[in-house]
């Protein structure tokens, strides 16, 4: 929720510094997106090194939230699941620098590549093309983003300085989620998606199906939740600088998306999102189905 700030702005910050930081990160994974699928496989590299950049940032950020006072003093537990916080909070975190040192890899591996990408702008038969490339990964990176954020920032005191700063950055990007969500079902229409790898077995393209109907249902599910429980609850939303005052009364009732929001859809997306990442690179390594890794990724 993002709670109306109480105390005040130290003095020195910039006017709207938490838009400015939001603009930086949906600019940042929007070029990640494009670099990744850029022709030049220099560029391609630069793109991988970018997205490990991304998930050190991540580490780092979070490695600095003992510093904080949150995990000492957090805000009132509500339900018995929030104990598993800090926990969950450190576990991304850990994963996040594994993942970094992956690309650091993958990148280096790139830069000694000489292969070009010749992608069309529309879908293929048997791969994406190159705007549902920059759509998948832009959604992917400000997804992922979304996740420790959400935690960090469920566990800030109502009465800290940063807490409505915090939530700007985290609604604006859960706002351009839902654009991107809407803009790429328009996408879809206009241009058809390729059909599954045919290598895969009958479970196998099922439970990819499902995969990724979840995956919809949660980028679009997550962000109306949250608005919900944030407007219910009696507060203001934000795009960027823009304050969005809530159209429906203040209710008790906000706790019904609440639980939605911030437990029942933020389980589930580990779930579909962990089995998602796992099924591609036991096709990739596993299975050998070099393809089905290439639909999607250059």
């Amino acid at each position: 929720m993002a709670g109306e700030m109480r105390n005040p702005v130290p003095d020195g910050l910039l006017p709207h510094f938490e838009s400015l930081i939001a603009l930086g990160i949906v600019v940042g994974a929007v070029a990640i997106a494009w670099l990744l699928n850029h022709r030049a496989p220099k560029s391609r590299a630069f793109g991988t090194f970018l997205a490990a950049v991304a998930c050190f940032a991540i580490v780092i950020l979070f490695a600095l939230v003992p510093q904080t006072g949150v995990l000492e003093n957090p805000k009132p537990h509500r339900v018995p699941m929030d104990v598993a916080k800090p926990t969950l909070l450190w576990i991304q975190v850990g994963v996040a620098l594994l993942a970094g040192l992956t690309l650091l890899g993958v990148a280096f591996k790139q830069s000694k590549s000489q292969e070009e990408l010749v992608l069309s702008s529309a879908n293929e038969e048997a791969r994406y093309g190159r705007t549902s490339r920059i759509l998948h990964w832009t959604t992917a990176i400000l997804f992922i983003s979304l996740i420790p954020t959400g935690i960090f920032g469920s566990m800030i005191p109502d009465d800290a300085w940063y807490k409505t700063k915090f939530f700007v950055i985290h609604e604006t990007i859960g706002f351009i989620i839902f654009g991107l969500f809407i803009f790429r079902q328009i996408w879809n229409r206009k241009s058809k998606r390729p059909k599954l790898e045919s290598s895969l077995k009958p479970i196998e393209r099922k439970m990819a199906h499902n995969a990724h109907i979840t995956l919809y249902l949660l980028m679009f599910a997550l962000p109306i939740t949250g608005y919900l429980m944030t407007s219910m609850h009696g507060s203001s939303s934000y795009f960027f600088f823009v304050k969005l005052e809530t159209f429906l009364p203040e209710s008790e009732a906000y706790q019904i998306p609440g639980l939605f929001h911030k437990f029942l859809l933020q389980y589930l997306l580990y779930i579909i999102l962990g089995a998602h990442v796992l099924g591609a690179l036991k096709h990739h390594f596993v299975d050998k189905h070099k393809e089905a890794f290439k639909r999607m990724v250059s």
